[in-house]
């Protein structure tokens, strides 16, 4: 329970996705009055709405699941409706899904400096005032939508991955898949063999390594069910990666474990396209392992040697009335087109209208170089956490959720503690960090090659170039030096003095 001394902080969390309910868990279990804001009608967040055919986490289930919440994973990878009951297990067993508002949209947060608090402006038109704010809105929830000349022409469907129509009839049908990343490997290998025909535009290609997505048998999982052998597995999972991304050896470009990862991924290509020259060629890429996201699938390559699929190696340039055209020129007839184009990764809470102290716009603050204390905290920006935030995406985005929960209920119980009214991050703080990332970040792989990781600015602001550890250590040391506290302005104080700082 928090320590008294002040009065008790309420919390607005906004999404409910993994980061919201790891917040919300930890307000709970720490005291808290919280409400959680959520759009969809349900939590889950990015589980709930990306419901394309295929949909899986590239992530071991061990490593995909709470600490505090352990479940009965069908599958060493889940896909898209177990993850979705897992999350909604996770929301029903710790009570949390009281303190949700589900089908209800934050459309902007205004700092009141005399009261010292968030005024949450709701798309229902009410605005609802909380001590705190944690945004939990995620990393791949802004989907970004080609602007393709002649779009509004194109007289078949047309949708993104993540705005799934499932009222769509693809089985005997021309389709074009947009995209050769994570998502659209997924969606192909699902379609391949439906669709009368599929097209698939690739950009530039990534490295894919061969992904094994077994059901577990019924005495596997009554294995996995035991406490101790569950920890041992997670455990094993952890020190594997943690060895690859400690100090940041998997994404030094050359290095060790880049070159190991590069060789598993081309003998994988040569392999499945032994006969298909003009494939592999068009297939391989020229980056580092990490250059884009690698995709880990063992069914996408396989998909691209049917007979009835097509891999176009050429972006889409322009929309015609029956089809796309290529960067070449050439035009190719469709009747649905599948945008499998990403989200704007690096365009933090883009869907979200924030207004700090002074009413300093946190979107003009940023500008095109979006960064923060560990991906958490802004200066300027009192009370306000992020999870998912500036560059704190890796291989365990849920491991960081808890650190960063953990990290938002110390700043409450520390503001409390001392009689203040406000925390915010000192903006040294921000700068020496994000100095330290920058360097790290622009020798590393995720420099090398156009992708979601980077804003418009060329800066890596999505990733995280070191090991779990390294970030488990930095939220629990750097705290305390980061912050400072602030007392509400008395109805005497002078304009001059309008926050005390509390040492």
């Amino acid at each position: 329970m928090p320590s008294t001394g002040g009065a008790m902080p309420s919390v607005a969390v906004i999404g409910g996705g993994f980061a919201g309910l790891a917040a919300a868990h930890q307000l709970k279990r720490n005291g808290y009055s919280f409400t959680v804001f959520e759009t969809e009608d349900g939590p889950g967040g990015t589980w709930r709405v990306n419901r394309f055919p295929g949909a899986e986490v590239d992530t071991p289930a061990p490593m995909y699941s709470f600490s505090f919440a352990p479940y009965d994973w069908s599958r060493s990878y889940p896909g898209q409706a177990e993850l979705q009951s897992y999350l909604e297990h996770v929301a029903d067993r710790f009570g949390l899904r009281a303190h949700f508002r589900f089908g209800t949209t934050v459309r902007r947060l205004v700092w009141e400096e005399d009261g010292q608090r968030w005024a949450v402006h709701l798309d229902t038109g009410e605005v609802l005032r909380f001590t705190a704010v944690v945004t939990a809105v995620g990393l791949l929830n802004v989907p970004n939508e080609p602007a393709w000349p002649g779009r509004e022409l194109f007289t078949g469907d047309i949708f993104h991955t993540a705005r799934w129509r499932s009222d769509v009839t693809l089985d005997g049908r021309r389709v074009g898949v947009v995209g050769t990343g994570s998502t659209s490997a997924q969606i192909v290998a699902e379609l391949g063999g439906r669709a009368r025909h599929l097209t698939v535009f690739q950009r530039q290609p990534a490295w894919v390594d061969p992904k094994v997505s077994l059901p577990f048998t019924e005495k596997e999982r009554a294995r996995r069910r035991h406490p101790v052998t569950r920890r041992l597995i997670r455990w094993r999972l952890f020190l594997q990666l943690e060895r690859k991304w400690l100090g940041g050896r998997i994404i030094r470009p050359g290095g060790t474990v880049d070159t190991r990862a590069v060789k598993i991924c081309q003998d994988y290509l040569a392999e499945v396209f032994a006969d298909h020259p003009d494939l592999r060629a068009a297939l391989t890429p020229t980056s580092a392992y990490l250059g884009k996201r690698a995709i880990h699938s063992s069914t996408f390559y396989p998909t691209l040697l049917r007979d009835d699929v097509t891999l176009v190696p050429h972006a889409v340039e322009r929309v015609t009335e029956t089809g796309v055209v290529d960067a070449t020129g050439q035009e190719h007839e469709l009747d649905v087109v599948i945008t499998a184009t990403g989200f704007r990764a690096a365009e933090f809470l883009c869907g979200l209208e924030v207004h700090g102290r002074a009413g300093r716009d946190l979107k003009e603050k940023w500008g095109d170089d979006p960064m923060a204390f560990l991906g958490i905290m802004v200066d300027e920006m009192p009370n306000l956490f992020m999870m998912y935030g500036p560059n704190t995406n890796y291989y365990a985005p849920v491991f960081n959720f808890e650190q960063q929960a953990k990290f938002v209920v110390r700043s409450l119980r520390e503001m409390r503690r001392r009689g203040a009214s406000a925390v915010e991050v000192r903006p040294e703080a921000v700068r020496r960090l994000n100095r330290w990332l920058k360097r790290r970040l622009d020798a590393s792989s995720f420099a090398q090659a156009p992708n979601y990781f980077r804003s418009a600015s060329g800066r890596v602001v999505t990733q995280w170039p070191d090991g779990a550890s390294v970030y488990w250590l930095l939220t629990r040391t750097l705290h305390a030096r980061s912050a400072r506290f602030f007392r509400a302005p008395s109805a005497s104080a002078s304009p001059d003095n309008r926050h005390l700082s509390v040492p």
